[in-house]
């Protein structure tokens, strides 16, 4: 189900160079894709779909009628902004200003989603004995290329936690100061760095920004759970992207 449809530069017409080549990216600097389960539904894909299953074979029919099953899944995730997963590695962009990024975890025959709120801001007040009203903060601006990782970090020893490990910025919009935050004083961890794993503001402190997948609570469910197929998939098919 993860399959996707990329556009590959190659340095000439000759079938040999395709190996060499490398996948056309888009304005968020990701390969270009069309996912699988929206090939197998569009009406629009019914030349590729042809080609696939019956001219190259590349894909089994069994496999893309299983990927139709799920093309309505992707309709409602907004294809064209949702980030599309299947392993840890995986690059990804993450606007550094934005409230929610929309998350399509595809595994081996199913596909959920997860919507992450404020993965790169903090808020203040409402903490005990603090009078001050919540208020959300995003200190920082730009866009990052990030992905998921399986925590290796002590505190996260015997359980299922995912964190952010940050690849590098974008270069028309790196990270900057947000001109228009008025916070409180920020510590310099929470500027994302390059090869390091992301950091967030909680309870006055930086911390590794972490979801721990099989978390249960009774006031709501886990967000963090689409993430497990990962871990499913790590141990289907290997680690890494």
């Amino acid at each position: 189900l993860a399959g996707e449809l990329r556009f590959r530069l190659t340095a000439s017409r000759d079938p040999a160079s395709f190996s060499s080549g490398v996948d056309m990216t888009n304005k968020r600097e990701v390969p270009w894709c069309i996912p699988l389960p929206a090939i197998a539904g569009n009406q629009t894909f019914a030349s590729v779909r042809h080609i696939l299953t019956a001219v190259d074979a590349t894909v089994p029919q069994q496999l893309m009628d299983l990927a139709r099953k799920h093309y309505h899944k992707f309709l409602s995730g907004n294809l064209m902004g949702t980030r599309h997963l299947h392993a840890f590695g995986q690059p990804f962009d993450i606007p550094l200003d934005r409230g929610k990024i929309t998350f399509a975890v595809v595994g081996k025959d199913r596909v959920a989603y997860a919507r992450l709120k404020n993965i790169s801001s903090f808020h203040t007040g409402r903490c005990p004995g603090d009078s001050e009203p919540l208020e959300r903060h995003f200190p920082v601006s730009g866009t990052i290329i990030c992905c998921f990782e399986p925590s290796s970090l002590p505190e996260h020893s015997g359980k299922r936690v995912v964190v952010l490990r940050v690849l590098r910025s974008l270069e028309w919009d790196p990270i900057r100061p947000n001109p228009t935050y008025t916070g409180p004083p920020i510590p310099p961890e929470l500027y994302p760095q390059a090869g390091q794993l992301l950091m967030t503001f909680r309870y006055r402190k930086p911390r590794v920004w972490a979801l721990d997948v099989d978390r249960s609570g009774w006031k709501r469910s886990n967000t963090a759970a689409p993430f497990a197929i990962l871990f499913e998939n790590a141990l289907e098919y290997g680690s890494l992207a």
